[in-house]
């Protein structure tokens, strides 16, 4: 039984790699900002929470305020973000895109929109929903996390 397990989750391992290669090509123009897994997963966050903290970022990826800032000081260098200050407290900032964050999030949205397209004419809503339904409930137990999401 465990082995079956393990096979489909390999399979599944296989299923994701192949569409983010898939989604990669469909956007291939991102590869030229030469971006790291972390880089990249920061600036999605950021697309995603409009003037989000350092301190929210590495919340939501458990990992330290120190990592958070060597990222977001690479991306600031490369005009990725723009940090702004809270005005309700000055010791935090804001993060915003910058002006080649805006043109990176410009492109996602169009890989993200070419791939709805030619999902919405193959595969139904409610296949999709059940997907991200399973996909919370893998998340969830591997967490060890009881909240429904």
């Amino acid at each position: 039984m465990i082995a079956e397990y393990r096979r489909v989750m390999n399979e599944l391992n296989d299923a994701f790699q192949d569409y983010f290669t898939v989604y990669n090509k469909a956007a291939k123009q991102i590869d030229e900002y030469h971006l790291t897994v972390q880089q990249e997963n920061t600036l999605l966050f950021i697309m995603r929470n409009e003037r989000t903290t350092a301190h929210e970022i590495a919340s939501a990826f458990s990992i330290s305020k120190s990592a958070v800032s060597q990222v977001l000081s690479k991306l600031e260098a490369g005009h990725f973000i723009i940090r702004k200050s809270n005005p309700e407290n000055l010791r935090e900032s804001f993060i915003l895109l910058g002006e080649e964050g805006t043109k990176y999030a410009d492109l996602i949205n169009k890989a993200d929109e070419s791939i709805v397209q030619k999902l919405s004419s193959h595969i139904g809503l409610e296949e999709l929903e059940q997907m991200l339904h399973t996909m919370r409930k893998i998340n969830r137990v591997i967490t060890g996390s009881d909240e429904e999401q």
